[in-house]
């Protein structure tokens, strides 16, 4: 007599994401009171990773230690990949420094490199070795190879956490090693390499589906293969996948044997760290400085530009200096100057943003630039011309007296100037930067403002100063 078997059916469960979790709500709990850092580590155990991260990032750094080694070994490591790199590294050397740099390997090695690269990065070297000494020498081996890669190369963000199929085997033999093997995310495409580990093409994994079985990998692959050389600089990258729509690429090295892959995951980090990092370096923040980075590297990365900066505004400063005696007459002047120097800096920064945006995303062209240039001085002159005469009709209208009147008109006429000025030297300082090889980002900020400031101050009482006889009346 047979038993039957009745399986009851699941229900379906559907997750709206904007809801908070009952994991969420017990971690928001327990955070709330004392914390029990046992019941903690319990509760982020089970919260997604990226939750997780936000959590331990709530906590102190020695707190933060001690709910990640109480937490499951890979919960713990996928949390930890998460986080904010500058944190990550804290939570490692505090577990090194706590005498558990073996468990802190232990997270090391469950990350995919690239994410653990990121992390022994940011570390002494102190904390490396011993780290390195805990961790399985193969494994060891590979780390210590993607950090001899520049990290703003491809080879320095690709991970060599794939699968890659020898062109002789048969797809039930591919079948086997998919069985054995765990895919990174968003790949439908494996690399293929022949017996010299070079890359001789890419097979679909629809093909590996719908092909026979003792079909060979070389049979049904595609020749043609987008790969990336190991030197090619990150941003490229980030364009090559933008541009073609790319989910994988292969990185080679210069006699084309396969070293890694990126993937779209990794390329939309480089987006957002290339774009934080251009706006630091504008404004002369640290390119690599993060919210949660260390006194020491803040002031290393922002000091020196605060400096320059300083020493940069000095042009500005002697302008006003200069115009002393008519300020202390017209005193209505230091009412209007800071007016016109951030109108007109706002101005410059509106262009520098435009024309930074155009480099990065490849769009300056060399046969482009004159009309560019063109473009942003006729749009400098009209808001010039626009706001400066607003300006002028409303001291007429609502002024009090003929001085009031006659400083509209030297006000409207400094302001189409400035703003003419500004707008066209913020498109000019990136593009000369780029031309002479340096970071078109780097400091553009600190540079406008000197430039927009002395030319505000310079046309405004300069102007005043060549109408001041016919401003008073006489």
């Amino acid at each position: 007599m047979t038993k039957k078997h009745h399986l009851k059916e699941e229900e379906p469960v559907v997750e709206v994401t904007e809801m908070v979790s009952p994991e969420d709500e017990r971690v928001a709990d327990l955070m709330s009171h004392t914390i029990d850092i046992s019941a903690l580590a319990t509760a982020v155990t089970k919260q997604k990773a990226a939750d997780a991260a936000d959590t331990l990032e709530d906590l102190d750094d020695v707190e933060a230690a001690e709910v990640i080694e109480l937490m499951e070994d890979q919960a713990a490591a996928d949390a930890l990949a998460e986080m904010e790199v500058p944190l990550a590294v804290t939570i490692i050397k505090d577990l090194s420094e706590d005498d558990r740099t073996q468990y802190a390997s232990t997270l090391l090695s469950l990350l995919a490199p690239d994410d653990a690269v990121s992390i022994i990065r940011g570390l002494e070297e102190e904390f490396v070795e011993p780290l390195f000494a805990f961790i399985p020498v193969s494994s060891a081996s590979k780390l210590r190879n993607l950090c001899d890669y520049e990290e703003e190369s491809a080879a320095g963000i690709m991970t060599t956490d794939f699968v890659s199929l020898p062109e002789e085997i048969t797809i039930a033999e591919v079948v086997g090693i998919l069985r054995e093997r765990e895919l990174p995310e968003h790949v439908q495409d494996l690399p293929v390499i022949n017996k010299n580990d070079e890359l001789v093409g890419v097979v679909s994994l629809r093909a590996l589906l719908i092909g026979m079985s003792d079909a060979t990998v070389a049979e049904i692959m595609k020749h043609k293969v987008a790969a990336v050389h190991s030197d090619t600089d990150r941003e490229q990258v980030a364009r090559e996948f933008d541009r073609y729509g790319y989910e994988m690429l292969p990185v080679v090295d210069a006699s084309n044997r396969l070293l890694g892959i990126i993937t779209v995951d990794d390329v939309i980090d480089i987006i957002e760290e290339e774009q934080t990092e251009d706006v630091q370096k504008t404004v002369g923040a640290g390119a690599g400085e993060a919210v949660y980075s260390g006194v020491g590297e803040k002031l290393k990365g922002r000091m020196p530009w605060l400096i320059v900066s300083a020493i940069m505004m000095l042009p500005a400063t002697y302008v006003v200096l200069g115009f002393e005696s008519m300020i202390k007459e017209v005193a209505l002047l230091a009412v209007f100057m800071p007016l016109i120097a951030a109108l007109a800096g706002n101005a410059g920064h509106q262009a520098l943003a435009v024309t930074l945006r155009g480099i990065v995303l490849d769009e300056v062209r060399p046969d482009r630039i004159f009309p560019l240039m063109r473009r942003e001085l006729i749009v400098g002159l009209v808001t010039g011309i626009t706001i400066g005469g607003s300006v002028a009709i409303l001291l007429w209208l609502f002024g009090d007296g003929e001085l009031a009147s006659r400083l509209g008109v030297i006000f409207a006429c400094a302001m189409v100037v400035s703003m003419g000025v500004g707008t066209f030297t913020g498109a000019a300082i990136p593009l000369v930067m780029k031309r002479l090889g340096a970071d078109p980002a780097q400091a553009s900020a600190i540079f406008l403002i000197m430039i927009t400031d002395a030319v505000a101050f310079s046309t405004l009482l300069g102007f005043a100063w060549i109408a001041l006889r016919w401003m008073q009346g006489n």
